[in-house]
């Protein structure tokens, strides 16, 4: 969809193309299905899950890897 502009949906309009329209993700949980296919399909790739602790260097400004409740006082 070329001709459609993320900053056109706000809190403020958001509402009334629901009115208009309807809610398109309404019908969403209606017919589940199985992930096995999504799970083979990570594998054939070589995806697995994300790794913990991560494995790349923290930033200055990022906040401790740890629960609080596992923090360490100082």
């Amino acid at each position: 969809m070329a001709d459609v502009d993320a900053a056109d949906f706000t809190l403020a309009t958001v509402p009334e193309r629901f009115a208009r329209i309807g809610d398109p993700h309404a019908q969403i949980d209606a017919q589940a299905f199985s992930i096995e296919s999504l799970l083979e399909l990570g594998k054939r790739q070589g995806q697995g899950e994300a790794p913990w602790p991560p494995h790349y260097a923290k930033t200055e400004d990022e906040p401790p890897r740890v629960a609080p409740s596992r923090r360490r006082k100082r």
